[in-house]
């Protein structure tokens, strides 16, 4: 049979009382009828009635600044208020045996687990080593709270806990990517987390994240302090990639051409600190027996650099 065709017509009235500029009432009548074609005058029609009455007119407060002497200005970032405390591992194993009982979608499972952040920036490295020992269990759908919290607790000694547990294969190969990546957002980096990275950038199976990740944490730490490039644990991270580099980024296949554009782009993120650099990368540039990616790679590498290297006088005119 034919299919029936609808049309769908609306009508809004509404009425409004206004009294000295103000509104004191709205009613509004809504109609909707649908009618089918292949019956005349027949259908299906709602009315909606809305109505809306002005009960209280309440003079404007103006907000005074010396009402309260609580109140500062300062940023939107997240702060949490809470009062210098001692916190021992016991402290922190209860917390996430806590989090592993919580439900997962509850306003306490968030709550317990911010709280088990900020907690875990208060312990020592031999405390947060003890601690994993004790929280090495998994809880429901495979969940470890205190390898997620890790990322985000941002001192040297979560750092040094992330680095041996990516260097012992503990943790799978998404929280070891989510490991490198979260050294890109520590504010405050430390030579000490540098120096305790440094050795994974020789492994033969360090990733993209890895060498990104490393460097990105270099170059904040080298915006902060000046001469980085005479501390041991920034030199060590360099060295690695200057072997990389071979002189001249010289490749042999298209592997190797792969993880030479990597150290490159590494170079390039290190910036300030991988200044010593720059006549390899001015080497690497200017062979035009190279293939165009490296010429390119090299030259993009410069772009942290600072003139004071006379970046100009290195650059070749790449043709």
């Amino acid at each position: 049979s034919q299919s029936e065709q609808q049309i769908l017509s609306s009508e809004l009235e509404c009425a409004q009382s206004i009294t000295d500029g103000v509104l004191e009432e709205a009613k509004c009548t809504e109609s909707d009828r649908v009618t089918l074609f292949s019956r005349q005058g027949s259908g299906a029609e709602t009315q909606t009635q809305s109505s809306l009455k002005l009960l209280q007119v309440q003079t404007e407060t103006l907000y005074n600044k010396g009402d309260s002497e609580d109140l500062y200005v300062t940023n939107i970032l997240y702060e949490r208020e809470t009062a210098k405390r001692e916190v021992t591992g016991g402290e922190v194993t209860e917390l996430v045996w806590k989090l592993c009982s919580a439900h997962s979608a509850s306003y306490e499972t968030a709550d317990l687990f911010m709280t088990l952040v900020f907690e875990l920036r208060h312990l020592s490295l031999e405390a947060l080593r003890a601690l994993r020992q004790r929280s090495s269990f998994k809880c429901r759908d495979n969940w470890q709270p205190l390898i997620d919290a890790l990322p985000s607790c941002a001192t040297e000694a979560c750092v040094v806990l992330m680095k041996d547990l990516i260097a012992s294969g503990e943790v799978e190969e998404d929280k070891v990517e989510y490991f490198f990546w979260s050294f890109a957002f520590i504010s405050n980096p430390t030579s000490g987390m540098i120096e305790s990275l440094a050795p994974l950038l020789k492994s033969p199976r360090a990733s993209q994240s890895c060498f990104l990740g490393v460097t990105a944490l270099v170059h904040r730490f080298c915006s902060a302090h000046s001469s980085c490039d005479h501390v041991h644990a920034v030199q060590s991270v360099i060295r690695s990639l200057g072997k990389f580099l071979g002189g001249n980024c010289t490749v042999q296949d298209s592997e190797h051409l792969s993880k030479m554009k990597l150290v490159l782009k590494a170079i390039g993120n290190a910036g300030l600190a991988a200044a010593s650099l720059a006549p390899a990368l001015s080497s690497c540039a200017s062979l035009k027996s190279h293939p165009v990616e490296i010429r390119l790679a090299a030259v993009q590498a410069f772009r942290r650099i600072p003139c004071s290297v006379r970046v100009r006088d290195l650059l070749p005119e790449v043709t």
